[in-house]
This record gives C-alpha cells, sequence and structure tokens, in this order.
C-alpha cells in the first residue's frame, strides 16, 4: 500500500523525449521503470550493423559494445522485426527472463522510427493503473490453525470480499446487497432451527434429564483435548556445575581432612623415608666405585 501510494503521488522523470519510454512510464511502477530506463541507457552502446529480409520479417544485426577489465569489447544479437504488427524478439530473450524490453530491441525500435511499442510488451502485471484485491483483505496475526471451520471461514471471506468488490461503487447495487445478505441469513437460521427441531425427539421437556442417559447422545461430544505444558525440559545453565559442587562438598563430609600436625608429621615421616632411600642408593653406587678402583 506504502508503494502503491508512493506511485500514485509522483513520477519518475524520464532520460530523454522518447515517447516510448513515457509510455512506459503512465504504466509501470516506479521500480520496474528504473530497470527500463537503465536499458534506455544502454541503448546508446548499440549499433545496428547489418538488416536481411526473409518473407514479411527483418532480422537486424545488432552489435553491442562494453568493456571488459578495462578493454573494450563487442557482441552481436540477432533481432527479428515486423515492421507490420511492430513485433519484436531477441535472441537475448530478457523479456521472457525479466518482462521487460532489451536494449537491443530498442535500438531496432529506433532504428525504424516506431513511436510506441505493442500492448502485449507492456506487462500488466508491472503497472500502477490496477487496483489490487489484496488492500481490501484484513491481515492477521492470529497464530496458524488447521481445522476445518476455520478453512470454510477463510473461504467463505474470500468470496464475500470478491462479491463487495464488484459492487462497491454504487449506492443502489450496496442497498440491494445488503438486502439479499439479509434474506439469505434469515433463511439459514431458518434452516438451522429445522436442523434442530429434527434431532431433538419430540417430548415434553426438551431438555436431557440425568434419569434418561439416552436421549440427545448424538448431541453429547467430549471435551476438546488441550496438551498442557508442564515442567520445561530444557536446563538452566550452570545445572552441571552446581551438581559437581554439591557431589565434592558430599565426598568432604564423609572422607574429613587431617589436623595440621596430623598433616605435618606425616610429611616429616615422608621425607625421612625418602632421604633414607636417596642414602642407600648412593652408598651402593660408592661401594661399586671403590671395587673398581682396587681391582
Amino acid at each position: 500500500m506504502e508503494d502503491d501510494a508512493a506511485d500514485s503521488k509522483g513520477v519518475v522523470p524520464c532520460s530523454s523525449s522518447s515517447t516510448i519510454q513515457r509510455q512506459f512510464q503512465r504504466e509501470y511502477t516506479t521500480s520496474k521503470f528504473r530497470e527500463v530506463q537503465h536499458e534506455f541507457s544502454k541503448r546508446g552502446d548499440c549499433l545496428v550493423r547489418g538488416v536481411t529480409q526473409e518473407g514479411d520479417l527483418f532480422w537486424v544485426t545488432v552489435n553491442e559494445q562494453y568493456l571488459l577489465y578495462g578493454e573494450p569489447r563487442s557482441w552481436k544479437y540477432s533481432v527479428e522485426f515486423d515492421p507490420k504488427t511492430h513485433k519484436i524478439r531477441c535472441e537475448c530473450n530478457m523479456f521472457g527472463l525479466r518482462g521487460i524490453i532489451c536494449c537491443h530491441c530498442l535500438a531496432v525500435l529506433f532504428y525504424y522510427g516506431v513511436d510506441t511499442v505493442p500492448s502485449c510488451y507492456v506487462i500488466h502485471r508491472w503497472s500502477k493503473n490496477v487496483q489490487r484485491k489484496h488492500t481490501f483483505i484484513k491481515s492477521s496475526h492470529d497464530e496458524k490453525r488447521s481445522d476445518e471451520s476455520h478453512n470454510l471461514f477463510r473461504r467463505l471471506c474470500s468470496h464475500f470480499y470478491n462479491v463487495a468488490q464488484d459492487f462497491v461503487t454504487c449506492e443502489e447495487e450496496a442497498a440491494m446487497l445488503h438486502s439479499g445478505l439479509d434474506q439469505l441469513r434469515s433463511k439459514l437460521l431458518d434452516c438451522r432451527a429445522n436442523l434442530l427441531s429434527r434431532r431433538v425427539p419430540s417430548s415434553q421437556n426438551s431438555t436431557v434429564t440425568q434419569g434418561d442417559p439416552h436421549l440427545g447422545e448424538s448431541d453429547i461430544q467430549g471435551p476438546s483435548k488441550v496438551s498442557t505444558k508442564g515442567r520445561p525440559r530444557m536446563k538452566r545453565l550452570g545445572s552441571e556445575l552446581d551438581a559437581s559442587i554439591k557431589n565434592s562438598m558430599r565426598r568432604k563430609k564423609k572422607n574429613p581432612p587431617l589436623d595440621v600436625h596430623q598433616a605435618l608429621n606425616q610429611d616429616v615421616a615422608g621425607c625421612s623415608a625418602r632421604r633414607a632411600n636417596e642414602s642407600q642408593e648412593h652408598g651402593g653406587f660408592l661401594s661399586l666405585l671403590n671395587s673398581f678402583r682396587h681391582t
């Protein structure tokens, strides 16, 4: 809707005095007309080199010049042109891919002095002068549902909108539509009442009593199943670290640490044992050396 409002307020100025460019300016949206203008700017790099005639058709050779890594290059394109109907087709097939006429076709049209292009080259989908139906539809951000009642409601709303769009310009037609909808609504209410009267058995008391459980069994439906959320399965950040800390604290409680004096005594005893072992090792080594000396 914002783009439609911008297109209705102003237009992009033409880069030349070409009548073909003004034709696209009147019809196309702003974004699409800028793409067409880009092809008009490239038309200056296209030169007509040769023309061959086959029956009523002309085959025109167009040479396009461009720069590749700072060096001039050129490429030849073959364009088919009908001078009677002004229908044109290029081998680059840009119109089939992007829906706009290429610069090679524009060069041929200017070469033969064509003022306007046929309507088949002005695609209706790019036009800004159409009233789009999606602007009448109310957007909904509700959660998507897949039940049949909701799908039926959406189809009915779409049908109602299409009918209203056709008769919204005249007050008399709108009044007739309102009266017709009111009559149809009353008929539907009567039809619903008849259907309900057929379902309910003929009895003095129309309500379902507890003494007769068979009455209205077809109308009784089970409760709708609702999936409860429950406790979230995901763990919070740092739960594993907390568990490891608790386990270490539990192990410390089971195996309490020794006193300071006991720990010092154990350290002294360990040091003395290591020194005795070292002295024994050194003594055995020295006796071995003395034996070698005596020999």
